[in-house]
């Protein structure tokens, strides 16, 4: 689940955000605060080339393409794998910036969400046995 909001214009943006932030805490989910530059290969893979259009990007000393977040979904869930904790059931909440390239609309945005990350099961299909 995920909100946005345009930072410029929004009236009591803080009041707003605590509120926000603390409906998530009292639900049982733990803020993740990604950092805000991030491989860009996740984005591009997941998402298409279609989206460097809309991306910041720059590269770093050894070549890697780096970006300032366009959402939190994929780091939120970069940083849970990452952790000694993947693979166990986990909430996450989150509210900061985005950055996105909007043709004529700001280009740094809020984004609020959760996830929440379950245990994932094996499923193994099984050919019918009439098809055996």
């Amino acid at each position: 689940m995920t909100v946005t909001a345009a930072i410029s214009g929004v009236a009591g943006s803080a009041a707003w955000a605590d509120a926000l932030l603390l409906s998530f805490a009292q639900a049982g989910y733990v803020q993740a605060e990604p950092d805000i530059l991030q491989p860009a290969e996740p984005f591009l893979d997941l998402s298409g080339e279609d989206i460097r259009k809309s991306l910041y990007l720059t590269t770093d000393a050894s070549g890697e393409e780096l970006c300032l977040r366009p959402d939190l979904t994929i780091p939120v869930a970069r940083d849970y794998l990452a952790s000694p904790r993947a693979g166990q059931p986990a909430g996450f909440s989150y509210l900061g910036p985005v950055f996105r390239y909007r043709g004529g609309r700001p280009s740094e945005f809020l984004q609020a969400g959760i996830e929440s990350m379950r245990k994932c099961w094996r499923w193994r299909w099984r050919q019918p046995r009439h098809l055996d």
